[in-house]
């Protein structure tokens, strides 16, 4: 059964160029390593600088794995943490709740 991290966050005001940059070298690191690479989603409506990272697994066992890889890897973190977020980063996870169609 296939999961998804969804996380939001509001990116600082003025810094959304900024944001785009980190993001794809973000993304790029992720790749390398071959994790997930999340898609990148910017709010059109809501709260101003809104962003969703969606991330896909298979199964929230590789979730868990790639989860443990990231907190041992302290260059994954300097990576991560040039994003420029502003407040809380909300991290919410779902799993499918029907199988796929036939």
């Amino acid at each position: 059964m296939g999961v998804e991290l969804h996380v939001t966050g509001r990116i600082q005001t003025g810094r959304f160029a900024e944001f785009l940059e980190a993001a794809e070298r973000w993304r790029a690191y992720r790749g390398e390593r071959s994790w997930a690479v999340p898609r990148v989603l910017s709010g059109l409506s809501g709260e101003m600088n809104s962003v969703r990272l969606i991330f896909a697994y298979p199964d929230l066992g590789v979730y868990e794995r790639e989860d443990t890889e990231e907190a041992r890897d302290r260059r994954y973190a300097e990576v991560a943490m040039a994003m420029p977020f502003d407040g809380p980063i909300v991290y919410t996870l779902y799993r499918d709740a029907l199988p796929p169609p036939a």
